[in-house]
């Protein structure tokens, strides 16, 4: 007989149809992504659904409580539970999808508190300690405007694998006392708490929150989620030195060996002679690569890819086979940030690629307004791994590079070790920054500053007074976690847990693509990025050819962007004919809109400065003192340097103006110490608003101290602006504080209807002096 529509033979003794059609996929692998992504998730109702993504076919999805009860899954690729009752506290639940002798199974803790909702996720920094050095800490939860709590019950505390408290940290508080809680604004709704750390040995430190509240008489328990900090020994250089060279030799054996199966076992022949391998085995079907665990527990892997091809063996060619296209949706996903990130580390070897060609299309584009990072793709080694550390915060992310599937036969004790999904292969891709064993030498500085950061492999987190801090490295960290691996050719690679441990927020929609061999084999990657907010990622579930990358990748950024086309109308899965059988693949939304041009998160309220680009101190709060937004749950706050920063802070943001629109709105208030000692002197910290685009600019506010203080006495060209002044109910660093009521300013856009894009900056100025404070919140920006 001949074939279906499904593929499946319509006659014969063919094998039935499985009853959940996973997106393709090599292996059997399930990934939870709601009510989160995060493994982790605390919600106020107790009753949920449970959903997440299949890859590769299955008879069978179930899931478990750890109370016994259970039941089934429906649909594929995206699966949902029926209802999953949940009691009080913690309930770990598994999802196990089952094809013949194959299972895949992933977990998550959902904290189940009756009636309280946090504001967001427990935050704490820096997450990485030394052992054996003390450290500070600062743990933050936003209660938003909630009241209803019992004083001096919130506080954060250590706890152990199954929940138990090991050591109380001490009461959170909203106090502003930067030099004793940690908190940095009084009365923000955000409470805090400064505590020391020991780390005695290594692993993983769990920090969690708690508070009780209150229904009428009663009193509850109520627990945010836990956030995990590593604990971990410093990686000598000498051991650094010794696996760049054990890995070097490893590849020039397989190399001299003329490669394939012959070379793929030379190069394990030589990691075992090494000394300082531990396992060392093949990469995964189809794959001539080799990964290895060093005795200090690092992973290595030796990318032994063709010329010709990015990642994997023989190399082969492209031809058009377009398969059916799936539904798309009614209703639209958009991209939540034009930012855009392209990386292209392989310049050299793939040369003119679609990473450039991307480039190009985003700056001949004018809406949608994407910005590039360093107004370019970052070719070679200029994407260090401060660039992939913050991958959250841009809407589109594209890189060309190598890429493999590795750890296939890795033990379940290891895996658990590292945190890699329970069955399968790795997917791994390689990052441009260059491995530098002198870096472990000294470790990243003592200390950094919003002036001075850390480098490269390291972070800069602010936590003292002045705008200093200390520098975090997360490098070594994530080597220690298997979370990045030691590559032979002198950079590092990036294991799918290194996208979990580093989504600091959701992803904001984001449309990814990773032009790789074996980028979407069995979803590994694609998986973390879909469950920590990205919307579409597009990939190789094979080994391809470089022309084949090339060629198709550039289509797809040009149809997404170039053309204003959703994601599943500019994506079409492709075969490569030099590659049998590997296709150019999506996952996610079909229905992504990456040209929408209209402002983003206008009044913040994502709960973050998402889509928006942040400089000096520009933040998202809930509340401050007795003010709330003038609408929803969030507003921005720009200042002059309150808290531990020291910087005056803008945000901007580039979007079109569309057709048809006359007006843009926007309400600020102005709260500062300079009031009302300081009218008619020098002292004029200011805010200002503009719109600035190629045909001109605009001028939404322009007000100082002086425009807003009651003319008469010694100032009398004070007034200009005077709203009304009253002594407001936070106080900053130096006194009293003083507070304009809300305002509402407006500006005629009409000239940039349709004309382009513009850029919308919100900043804030000091003049005369940095030791009074002034910041101004604003809410429910407006395009009318």
């Amino acid at each position: 007989g001949g074939a279906s529509s499904s593929g499946a033979s319509s006659g014969g003794n063919a094998p039935p149809l499985a009853k959940h059609e996973g997106y393709p996929s090599n292996e059997l692998r399930v990934r939870i992504v709601g009510p989160s992504g995060r493994k982790h998730a605390v919600v106020s109702g107790g009753v949920i659904d449970i959903a997440g993504l299949l890859f590769g076919n299955a008879d069978d999805i179930a899931w478990q409580h750890s109370n016994g009860s259970g039941g089934k899954a429906y649909g594929a690729p995206f699966f949902q539970t029926g209802k999953v009752e949940l009691t009080p506290g913690d309930n770990l639940i598994t999802v196990t999808a089952t094809k013949g002798d194959q299972t895949a199974s992933d977990t998550i803790l959902v904290t189940y508190n009756p009636v309280f909702q946090f504001a967001d996720r427990l935050k704490v920094d820096p997450r990485v300690v030394k052992v054996g050095q003390s450290a500070t800490l600062r743990a933050v939860v936003n209660l938003g405007k909630t009241t209803n709590f019992v004083a001096g019950s919130l506080k954060v505390f250590r706890t152990d694998d199954n929940g138990n408290q090991l050591k109380n940290f001490g009461p959170m508080v909203d106090d502003g006392a930067l030099t004793t809680s940690g908190d940095e604004i009084k009365g923000d709704g955000l409470y805090s708490k400064q505590f020391e750390l020991t780390a005695t040995t290594t692993g993983t430190i769990k920090i969690r929150a708690s508070l009780l509240f209150k229904v009428g008489a009663k009193q509850y328990a109520a627990f945010t989620d836990i956030v995990e900090v590593d604990a971990v020994e410093n990686i000598p250089e000498s051991e650094c030195v010794d696996i760049q060279g054990a890995l070097s030799a490893a590849k020039t054996a397989a190399l001299n060996a003329g490669g394939g199966a012959a070379g793929q076992q030379a190069a394990i022949d030589s990691l075992k002679a090494s000394g300082i391998a531990s396992i060392v085995d093949k990469a995964q079907n189809g794959s001539d690569g080799v990964w290895v665990q060093f005795t200090n527990g690092t992973l290595g892997v030796i990318n032994l890819n063709a010329k010709g091809t990015r990642g994997g063996n023989e190399p082969r060619y492209d031809s058009v086979d377009q398969l059916p296209g799936a539904n798309l949706a009614l209703a639209t996903v958009k991209v939540q940030s034009k930012r855009a990130l392209l990386l292209d580390p392989y310049r050299d070897e793939f040369g003119d690629n679609e990473i450039g060609s991307s480039a190009q299309t985003i700056k001949e584009t004018a809406c949608p307004a994407y910005e590039l990072d360093s107004g370019d793709a970052l070719g070679g080694d200029k994407g260090t791994m401060n660039y992939y550390r913050q991958l959250y915060e841009y809407g589109v992310i594209a890189t060309a590079t190598h890429g493999d599937t590795v750890f296939g036969q890795m033990s379940a004790d290891l895996r658990k070790n590292y945190g890699f999904s329970s069955t399968g292969s790795q997917e791994i891709f390689w990052t441009g920054h260059k491995s530098n064993c002198g870096y472990f030498k000294s470790g990243p500085p003592a200390s950094c500053s919003e002036k001075q950061g850390c480098g490269p492999e390291s972070q800069c987190v602010i936590n003292q007074t002045g705008g200093k801090g200390v520098c975090v490295d997360h490098l070594t960290a994530d080597l220690r976690r298997g979370r990045v691996v030691f590559g032979a050719d002198g950079v590092y690679g990036l294991t799918p847990t290194f996208i979990r441990r580093h989504a600091e927020r959701s992803y904001p929609r984001s449309l990814i693509y990773i032009g790789a061999c074996r980028s979407l084999y069995n979803g590994s990657i694609a998986s973390e990025f879909i469950a920590a907010g990205a919307a579409t990622v597009v990939g190789y579930d094979g080994n391809i050819s470089n022309n084949f990358a090339i060629k198709w990748g550039t289509t797809f950024i040009k149809n997404v962007i170039g053309q204003k086309q959703l994601s599943g109308v500019a994506h079409v899965q492709i075969e490569d004919s030099e590659n049998p059988g590997s296709r150019f693949r999506l996952v996610g939304a079909q229905n992504l809109d990456a040209f929408y041009s209209d402002l983003l998160n206008p009044s913040w309220e994502a709960g973050n400065v998402s889509g928006w680009i942040k400089s000096g101190d520009g933040r998202v709060v809930p509340k401050l003192g007795a003010t709330v937004p003038v609408g929803g749950k969030f507003m921005g706050i720009l200042s002059t340097g309150l808290g531990y920063t020291t910087q005056t802070g803008e945000l901007r943001q580039r979007f079109c103006v569309q057709a048809g629109r006359k007006k843009l709105k926007l309400w600020w208030k102005f709260y500062s110490e300079e009031f009302k000692e300081y009218c008619g002197s020098e002292y004029q910290d200011a805010f200002r608003v503009e719109l600035v685009a190629t045909s001109g600019k605009k001028t939404v506010v322009n007000v100082k101290v002086d425009d807003l203080c009651d003319k008469g006495g010694s100032c009398s060209n004070c007034g200009s602006q005077f709203k009304g002044l009253t002594k407001a109910d936070v106080s900053f660093d130096q006194g009293d504080v003083y507070m304009t009521p809300w305002v509402q300013s407006e500006v005629d856009v009409a000239p940039f209807a349709g004309n382009g894009n513009v850029n919308l900056r919100l900043f804030t100025t000091d003049v005369g002096d940095s030791i009074y404070d002034t910041a101004i919140l604003v809410d429910k920006i407006d395009v009318q």
